[in-house]
């Protein structure tokens, strides 16, 4: 897939969308490696089909279904950002899977959102899945089966995105395994960037998931003890940087803190993404020098082997992203070892976990910034969440050059 300059969104999502809705569509993008030709086929489809939906809907849960649907998704693929799906794949089906599996997240998540009004709403010679609520639609206290969301997926998705899905196994074993009754590696991302958020969903996968209470029969939902504010990026003039042009002059600012994410032990002790050692963070990823650097950096920083936004340190928080020094932050990892630093790099970049921008058609990986002790540097931009669980180090007063050309 092509990276192209940034631009206005394409019809598909702007045809359906006001200004303060294609921004938020825009956040979304940032999150995936997509075109633009290519999110609005897939992503965009979907928002607009959801969105038609609900439009003509009176009250309160019809007005607030799409805004809150699509805030779950952008929470569940910042989440996404630090894992592998499905666990434990190997580095090249991880890769080739990556794309796919983001996309089967954000439908799951909109389809699950959606499930507790659509299900619910009732009008004369009209069903939630064969057309558009009419006006006169009216939500009844009735329960929904949880089971109702995975219809809508299949009819809200777009042909498109249920082609991409349906080209890939692997997905298609993922999204079913959202909606029934066991575990699932999706609903768990889901349901973690849900509660960083403020919004879990009560859920139950043997009965009905009862409009706005959690179901007597099951479980209360996880939630975070303390939801962090997510601020959005149009509001922090930041992004991920991905697809600049038009925006290049914004810094890939996601949010000013991270929430706080705990990290659980894997059944049996297996190693791979969500182990936890005796004493450390969570080990993420898989194995090969990529990954090894990524858990080098988050042990050094839980045991303060590294100090982040240190004077003349190589590793700064700003914007809540992990900006680190080239080659200063391979060069440490290189000398504990027999690996030479740009190999380490090279490593960490075929990994895709990093921040890209577009210069004049030409796809970077390195930032310039302005470092809080007078430096002027070169570095890589990582998604915060991928380095530090909780504890996230202090905001840097460091900034991204906001040319960055």
């Amino acid at each position: 897939m092509g990276l192209l300059k940034r631009r206005a969104p394409a019809p598909t999502v702007a045809r359906d969308l006001n200004d303060s809705e294609r921004k938020r569509a825009i956040t979304l993008w940032r999150l995936t490696a997509l075109p633009r030709e290519e999110f609005d086929a897939t992503y965009g489809e979907m928002l607009a089909r959801y969105r038609r939906r609900v439009a003509d809907g009176r009250g309160p849960e019809w007005a607030t279904v799409w805004d809150r649907a699509l805030a779950c998704a952008t929470a569940a693929l910042k989440v996404r950002q630090a894992r592998i799906v499905p666990r434990f794949a190997p580095a090249e089906d991880a890769a080739r899977l990556a794309e796919a599996m983001s996309f089967a997240l954000a439908a799951c998540v909109f389809a699950e959102r959606f499930a507790p009004v659509l299900g619910r709403a009732r009008a004369e010679g009209w069903s939630a899945l064969t057309g558009d609520a009419p006006s006169a639609a009216v939500l009844e206290d009735v329960p929904v089966a949880d089971v109702f969301g995975a219809l809508l997926l299949a009819r809200l998705t777009g042909d498109a995105g249920l082609a991409w899905l349906g080209q890939q196994p692997e997905a298609l074993r993922a999204v079913a395994a959202y909606f029934g009754p066991g575990p699932s590696e999706l609903r768990e991302l889901a349901d973690e960037g849900a509660s960083r958020i403020g919004e879990p969903l009560a859920r139950c996968r043997a009965g009905t998931t009862a409009p706005g209470l959690p179901p007597a029969s099951c479980p209360a939902s996880p939630s975070d003890t303390s939801p962090a504010s997510v601020r959005e990026d149009e509001e922090s003039g930041g992004g991920d940087g991905a697809r600049d042009g038009a925006e290049a002059d914004q810094a890939p600012v996601v949010a000013d803190a991270e929430p706080a994410a705990e990290a659980t032990a894997t059944a049996g002790g297996s190693e791979g993404e969500g182990e936890v050692r005796e004493k450390g963070p969570a080990v993420v990823g898989g194995e090969g020098k990529g990954w090894e650097w990524i858990n080098w950096v988050r042990q050094g920083l839980f045991d303060g082997g590294i100090a982040a936004n240190a004077e003349d340190g190589w590793l700064h928080r700003i914007g809540g992203e992990a900006f680190v020094m080239v080659p200063e932050g391979f060069d440490a990892f290189a000398a504990a070892g027999s690996e030479e630093s740009k190999n380490v790099r090279n490593r960490v970049t075929r990994l895709g976990r990093h921040r890209l921008r577009v210069w004049r058609g030409r796809k970077a990986d390195e930032f310039r910034a302005h470092l809080e002790d007078g430096r002027k540097a070169k570095g890589m931009v990582f998604p915060g969440e991928l380095f530090w669980d909780e504890d996230a180090p202090p905001l840097s007063k460091s900034v991204l050059d906001r040319r960055n050309g």
